[in-house]
């Protein structure tokens, strides 16, 4: 909230009293430092929500009241877009919101609405996320507080209001005196400018203090306590900020009928509900994060949901949603579909696709494929992926992908299929891999799905998982997803799931520590981290923030996976090589050679589709110069058999003619399409070669 007048004319002084920040004083390097003085704002209200409040906060909806000139709702707006959600940014003052807009136009931020107070007020939107910093000291008590009243009552149930307001001034009762005038009586600010040999225009702001305990009472009486307080300083006004929560528990729960009359308004109103099971990305489910809470009289429990809604109901909910889609376009760009979507998206299938332990030739299922832009890319590595999902129109959207965009080389073809909710339709031990991308936490009933997944899987076949964690279903972007859409919301328990997976056949479970976005330090910061200092706590602190409400893990099925040269995973070998007789110019090079696998993997032969291990050969002349390069045909074993661990494979091969001259040959083992072994740590066998003239014998 701010003042008209001369105030208008100077929308960055208003903000941070500072003379440096009036327009006459202002240059791009304290402009940056305005705004960047609101970034750390904004980071310093995520961490504090994050570390005490709510773990899983990630607000859609945010009301910023008394935005300025767009300080705090650059920032809110950028956090907002992770997840398709919004800000509204409101101030009465339309040169502070003419100066906003154009902020956010020079930094191409697009998800803000802007509005003056009456405009709010008209409307019925309400919010998870309020922030109303440096606004309340700009107005009288009583006025400050009936705004707080209002506010609050915009917040929904489950979210979260940041309201700063100052309780004490150290300024003299002169200085006090002084300040009353000029806010109070014309031309009083003028007249005191003057005598300080400033400016007459310079704008007043005025600073009015609060009694604690009126605000706590405030907060209190309108079912929003103050959860959490820290304090602050701005020169000589001493400041409290009051982070609330308004408790889901203050709610009824929906009884049944309610619901279904809820589900039923919301179909006519909105369309038809996101996949029960999918990929947990879905394109259209947040476009605005208020709705779902502003209509309905109680949050939901998950666990009523599953109870109410049969898996039939479910799946035809998931359907309903994929058939209604008129444009298919948002699907098949993922994860390339928006700049904020696309690093969440690729650094989970990342971490997802490394616990893997992926081979070509592997069969995968993806299980809630959606549209299928992950199972594609398992394709182009050489997998036989099966996609997985309760939608039939889904996969017909993940089969128009692989049309559109065909995979490189020859690989093995997709296969799709339809999930009734309850038994995957394949044969047991038949699957090697199950990936699963946000989409576990749809299921209803996990530990069916968790024996499915222990019974289609051969032994030490894996599982892997990028879930959110045990409080996601009071989320409040679930709570929106649940009632607007029908979907399951689940919390992901990972100590219950483990608890299940030992009954159904798995040996053992891996939780994956990440850090999914970038901590961001200066090079002597980053220095200090090598070293193992400072900064390695606060990546540690900020890495567990980070991972407070996800779940990312593998489970592992009971036995033995034969590791072979598929993958560079266990590939070592010990190579001896002699020329066989003196090497003459236009004579084939007759080298003996020992070869023994000294790794864990298996040598596949040299006629597998992918992997098959052969003799190969670099050739150098003098000076080190690179001039052949070839793989031999020669089997390492008779019959084109397997190498086995410790097996010593002894063959004699015969390289190609070279020139009289000088050489260095190294010969080496290489696994088609997975690499020579130099490159994965072994070293080739050197031999010096001088190739005499066919006359000298």
């Amino acid at each position: 909230m701010r003042v008209e007048g001369p105030h208008a004319d100077e929308p960055y002084f208003t903000v941070l009293t500072d003379p440096k920040f009036l327009r006459a004083n202002l240059t791009d390097e304290t402009r940056r430092e305005f705004f960047a003085g609101g970034e750390a704002l904004v980071d310093f209200m995520w961490r504090t929500i994050q570390l005490r409040l709510s773990p899983d906060f990630g607000p859609t909806a945010i009301l910023e009241y008394g935005c300025g000139a767009g300080r705090l709702a650059l920032p809110l707006a950028r956090r907002a877009a992770r997840r398709a959600g919004m800000v509204t940014a409101v101030d009465r003052s339309p040169a502070m919101l003419r100066t906003a807009r154009l902020e956010a136009e020079s930094e191409g931020v697009q998800n803000i609405v802007f509005c003056e107070p009456d405009e709010l007020f008209a409307q019925t939107n309400r919010f998870d996320f309020l922030v109303c910093y440096l606004v309340l000291q700009r107005m009288p008590p009583r006025d400050g507080l009936a705004l707080v009243r209002r506010l609050i009552e915009r917040i929904v149930p489950g979210g979260i209001g940041v309201f700063q307001f100052p309780y004490r001034t150290e300024a003299s009762a002169l200085v006090s005196g002084s300040r009353w005038l000029r806010e109070h009586v014309p031309g009083a600010n003028a007249v005191v400018n003057t005598l300080r040999g400033q400016a007459g225009s310079q704008p007043f702001t005025p600073t009015h203090t609060y009694r604690t305990e009126d605000v706590l009472k405030i907060l209190d009486a309108t079912d929003a306590p103050a959860a959490y307080l820290t304090l602050e300083d701005h020169g000589d006004v001493a400041s409290v900020i009051a982070m609330t929560e308004r408790p889901m528990t203050a709610r009824r729960k929906l009884v049944l009928s309610e619901l279904v009359l809820r589900q039923a308004q919301d179909e006519r109103v909105e369309g038809p509900r996101a996949p029960a099971v999918s990929d947990g990305t879905r394109a259209d489910s947040v476009s605005d994060g208020t709705r779902g809470f502003s209509r309905a009289p109680g949050a939901i429990d998950v666990k009523d949901l599953i109870a109410s809604t049969s898996i039939e109901e479910l799946n035809t909910a998931a359907e309903q949603y994929f058939a209604s889609l008129t444009n298919w376009d948002h699907h098949l760009a993922k994860p390339f579909s928006g700049v904020d979507e696309a690093p969440w998206l690729l650094t989970h299938f990342t971490v997802v696709l490394e616990a893997l332990r992926l081979k070509p030739g592997l069969t995968v299922l993806e299980f809630g494929a959606g549209t299928g832009w992950a199972s594609r890319f398992l394709t182009q590595l050489g997998c036989r992926v099966i996609l997985l999902d309760v939608s039939a129109t889904a996969l017909r959207i993940a089969a128009e992908l692989y049309a559109r965009v065909p995979v490189i080389g020859d690989r093995p073809p997709p296969e799709f299929l339809v999930f009734d909710g309850r038994r995957i339709d394949l044969p047991d031990a038949s699957v090697d891999r199950v990936m699963c991308l946000h989409a576990f936490h749809h299921v209803p009933y996990p530990a069916e799905v968790i024996a499915e997944f222990g019974r289609i899987l051969r032994p030490g076949g894996r599982a892997a998982f990028a879930e959110p964690g045990p409080t996601h279903s009071r989320a409040a972007q679930s709570q929106f997803e649940m009632r607007s859409y029908r979907v399951v919301e689940n919390d992901v328990d990972v100590h219950e799931l483990w608890r299940i997976a030992r009954g159904c056949g798995f040996a053992d479970l891996q939780m994956m520590v990440f850090h999914g976005l970038p901590f961001h330090v200066s090079l002597d910061r980053f220095e200090d981290f090598l070293r193992g200092g400072e900064t390695c706590a606060e990546w540690v602190a900020d890495a567990r923030v980070f991972l407070r409400n996800i779940r990312n893990f593998v489970l592992a099925k009971e036995g033995t996976e034969r590791s072979d040269s598929r993958s560079s995973a266990g590939l070592m070998c010990e190579i001896d090589a002699r020329l066989g007789e003196p090497a003459r110019e236009g004579s084939p090079i007759t080298v003996r050679v020992i070869a023994t696998n000294v790794g864990d993997a298996v040598w596949l032969p040299r006629t597998a589709e992918i992997g098959g291990v052969s003799l190969g050969f670099h050739v150098f002349g003098e000076g080190g110069a690179l001039l052949s390069t070839d793989v031999l045909p020669n089997p390492l074993k008779e019959g084109f058999g397997e190498v086995t661990p410790g097996e010593i494979a002894t063959l004699t091969v015969s390289l190609p003619p070279l020139a009289k001259g000088r050489y260095v040959v190294e010969i080496d083992c290489v696994a088609d399409r997975v690499g020579w072994f130099a490159q994965l740590g072994s070293h080739p066998a050197r031999i010096e070669v001088d190739v005499e003239s066919a006359r000298s014998g």
